[in-house]
């Protein structure tokens, strides 16, 4: 089930990206050959005397054949016939729909879900089921004092224990519960050496729907960050600060996706299509030979007057093609190695 929910998720997000480039190749009245969903033999075709549709059996992703890419073709209106902008647009459409996914998503979850407003009272609104205190305090306990101390705010209990923690591996705490007033012992819980213990519980929140100017204005704020996360990842990797053993590929994707589906959540599924899809648009804009920005950096040449013989161009894409197929074999391998510990 969670490879089912893995080809899906990424079946999702690699089809939206060739649609970008159907879509766009059509706009600019360019033929396309084939707009497959899926991989492999076909389950279903459809063809209109232009374009062949087709279903195909493995449910990931799906490809767009443009026609006149080949360096010797003739065809009329094909890709390399057209201006270097029509080219230009056709490339980075896939790229575009990936990012427009990713921040449709942000902002359906952000609509939805509202934004946390923190109760400011010091009125526990869960415990962590891991931390030693979740033996003795519950849900909606309010904490009156601690140590002596008498506690009214919310930043009071951190502040307290931060500074009781250092001496002590449990504190004396008056709490307020049902209207009664009970005097417990609450243990605290080491997390390690360098840091304070900790009491291990969170505060109450409520949720309030966000304005439309402040919940695309919150969404664009979300999408920016996870896009300058993801630039950051991958300045690390180009920088050699990612250890080869930490590169991850499909086998390593399938395994993220099925623990996020073991959660129960649905919600973490929703965030992590966002997430993939702005590190997939990203990594085919990369200006690597074969992919979208490889191609796309071409391009530019010839609009800044460049030209670049179209038969060492392919060269230089088949080139990149090679190496990127052997960047997926070795990250599979190490996916697999990863998971069985070989």
């Amino acid at each position: 089930m969670d490879i089912i929910i893995a080809l899906l998720l990424l079946g999702l997000i690699i089809f939206i990206h060739e649609l970008g480039h159907f879509l766009a190749a059509r706009f600019f009245k360019m033929p396309v050959s084939e707009f497959a969903i899926g991989m492999g033999p076909e389950l279903y075709s459809y063809y209109t005397g232009k374009t062949l549709y087709s279903i195909r059996i493995i449910p990931i992703g799906g490809f767009v054949n443009i026609d006149g890419m080949e360096v010797e073709s003739k065809v009329e209106n094909g890709f390399n016939s057209k201006p270097p902008f029509a080219r230009f647009v056709v490339l980075f459409a896939g790229v575009f729909m990936n990012f427009m996914l990713a921040l449709l998503v942000i902002l359906g979850v952000t609509f939805a879900s509202g934004k946390a407003i923190q109760n400011t009272n010091p009125i526990v609104g869960n415990v962590i089921k891991e931390a030693k205190a979740s033996t003795v305090l519950k849900e909606n306990d309010v904490i009156k004092e601690i140590d002596g101390t008498k506690i009214t705010t919310w930043s009071e209990i951190g502040e307290t224990i931060a500074k009781d923690s250092k001496k002590r591996d449990a504190l004396d705490v008056v709490i307020e519960r049902d209207g009664k007033t009970l005097d417990v012992v609450v243990p605290l819980t080491k997390i390690s050496e360098e840091k304070p213990a900790i009491m291990g519980i969170i505060p109450e929140y409520k949720f309030e729907k966000y304005g439309f100017g402040e919940g695309i204005k919150q969404s664009f704020k979300i999408f920016i960050g996870v896009f300058e996360d993801t630039l950051g990842g991958v300045k690390m990797l180009v920088t050699g600060k990612v250890k080869a053993k930490d590169i991850s590929g499909p086998v390593g994707i399938v395994k993220v996706v099925g623990d996020a589906s073991k959660s129960g959540s649905s919600g973490i599924l929703i965030w992590l299509l966002a997430i993939l899809s702005i590190n997939v648009g990203i990594f085919n804009l990369l200006p690597f030979p074969a992919l979208d920005g490889g191609r796309i950096i071409f391009v530019i040449l010839e609009l800044i007057g460049i030209k670049v013989d179209k038969k060492l161009e392919e060269r230089v894409h088949t080139i990149g093609m090679i190496m990127l197929f052997g960047l997926i074999i070795f990250a599979t391998a190490n996916d697999i190695f990863n998971i069985f510990k070989f």
